[in-house]
């Protein structure tokens, strides 16, 4: 069986990268969550639809999609975040190590 060793060599160029690439989908999310908040109107669905509950009907599909959307977003920022976060903390041992290896002396 072929199994492929990952590269696991990330720049944190790469990683902030990630992470502005991702921003847009929060920006999405919050302005689908923006609309979705709006109450839908009883009356826009005739009376018919309002005897057969039309109304409520949809304001349960409306509570349930915002909280979906919600959620989306919240998980959207924190993968931003934890990117960021990433990126600094790879610097930071790419750093490290190099400080390391230059402490070395062979004699």
């Amino acid at each position: 069986m072929n199994n492929p060793q990952p590269d696991i060599r990330i720049h944190p160029a790469q990683l902030l990268s990630h992470a502005k690439t991702l921003e847009p989908l929060v920006e999405r999310f919050a302005k689908a969550l923006d609309a979705a908040g709006q109450v839908v109107d009883p009356m826009a669905f005739g009376l018919i639809g309002q005897a057969c509950g039309l109304g409520a009907i949809c304001g349960v599909a409306q509570t349930l999609g915002s909280d979906s959307l919600g959620h989306a977003k919240t998980v959207a920022q924190d993968q931003i975040d934890r990117v960021r976060t990433w990126s600094q903390h790879v610097d930071w041992r790419e750093q490290d190590v190099k400080s390391y290896l230059d402490g070395i002396q062979i004699d």
